[in-house]
């Protein structure tokens, strides 16, 4: 059973669309499909039966203007954003669609504020799966949804490549949006000063970024046997929804390297459910 793993990344997760595309370039199609705030909202569309150039016509859609509507702020105790908004516009796409019944097994990741849990939604309503999934803590605000208080579990499983072997994947293709940090633990030795200006906000995206290699090193190490696919997408930014071109180009391009490594992975597993 061939699982597809896609992380989160905001904005810089448009590039799973040009994996995607790859992907259907060789004619490989995943069993089962997991995603994380970004990477639920793509997978969703995709396991529903959208096709990688169909979902990329939707994104591509959303411009400046678009993405204001999107994203409209509210002062409110709980979130900037209530999401509104967004549901609205994947309704146009998604509409009554129930998890189990989309062709592609499918779940996504959400993390649970009240029981301090991870919550993996594979059954029932898609959007609202997908609204629990992309409720980044303190812009979206929270998805109450049968007793639960549900956030974005991307904030603590990025890459939930545990989470699709638990649901039955052998072997797994995870795909990785955010940057690649080489985090390790060293003794302190003395090094020339850089005099770089750090602000408020660099120090903490920086360390936001290292507890999430942290957590995706977590989830690889468990990996038994797949791989992974990190993209460079250090020229999208987070909040950029209005360059889903590029970040789309991006994916696609830098998952040409990726062809065969994913074509021998998909074929292995093809040849042993034949034989099986």
């Amino acid at each position: 059973m061939l699982g597809l793993v896609l992380g989160g990344g905001a904005a810089k997760g448009y590039a799973h669309i040009g994996v995607l595309k790859v992907l259907e370039d060789e004619g490989i199609q995943p069993d089962l499909i997991v995603g994380a705030s970004m990477g639920a909202l793509i997978g969703g569309f995709y396991a529903a039966g959208y096709t990688a150039q169909e979902i990329a016509d939707v994104a591509r859609a959303i411009d400046a203007s678009q993405k204001r509507w999107l994203f409209t702020w509210q002062l409110s105790k709980k979130g900037f954003v209530d999401g509104s908004s967004v549901v609205t516009y994947i309704e146009k796409y998604l509409d009554n669609k129930k998890i189990e019944k989309l062709p592609i097994q499918f779940a996504v990741v959400t993390s649970d504020i009240e029981t301090y849990n991870e919550v993996v939604i594979n059954k029932g309503d898609l959007i609202k799966a997908i609204r629990a999934a992309i409720a980044i803590p303190g812009i979206f605000t929270p998805l109450e949804y049968k007793g639960r208080i549900l956030i974005d579990g991307g904030f603590v499983n990025p890459l939930p490549i545990r989470v699709a072997q638990q649901l039955g994947a052998t072997k797994i293709i995870a795909v990785n949006v955010l940057r690649k940090i080489n985090y390790q633990s060293n003794p302190l030795t003395p090094r020339r000063p850089s005099h770089k200006d750090y602000t408020i906000k660099h120090v903490i995206t920086e360390t936001i970024e290292c507890i999430t290699q942290r957590l995706m090193d977590y989830e690889i190490m468990h990996m038994k046997e797949g791989l992974v696919i990190n993209l460079d997408t250090e020229e999208i930014g987070m909040s950029q929804f209005e360059k889903a071109k590029q970040a789309i180009f991006i994916g696609l391009k830098q998952a040409q390297k990726y062809r065969k490594s994913m074509a021998s992975l998909a074929g292995k597993q093809q040849q042993k459910t034949r034989s099986s």
